[in-house]
């Protein structure tokens, strides 16, 4: 069990039909335990999330970081149909706290 993939039954299925072990869950709170069940586990090394997901998850991967856990790591698959706005304003958010510093974006 290294990789899992966690989400919604449309979206487990599909990994499932490439091999992936997959758990549905429903909500961030059924998110947020499924997770840490897998890290007391500890077999798995890669969640498999929707960014959907990934979000509602923000707060259990940051607490994850600040124990100092550094499995199982988060491989976000992005959703179809989303403007990229919003997906290059997030990236830019992430890229600016990781450095420690406000980068600029565009025309800002």
């Amino acid at each position: 069990m290294s990789v899992v993939a966690l989400g919604e039954p449309y979206f487990v299925t599909a990994l499932r039909a490439v091999g992936v072990e997959g758990r549905v869950v429903q909500g961030a709170k059924e998110a947020e335990d499924a997770v840490e069940l897998l890290v007391s586990e500890g077999k798995c090394k890669v969640v498999v999330v929707s960014e959907g997901l990934a979000v509602k998850l923000e707060r259990k991967r940051d607490e994850l970081a600040r124990r100092g856990e550094y499995y199982p790591v988060f491989a976000v698959i992005p959703a179809m149909g989303k403007e990229a706005e919003g997906r290059t304003r997030r990236l830019y958010q992430l890229v600016s706290q990781a450095v420690g510093a406000r980068l600029k974006l565009g025309e800002e």
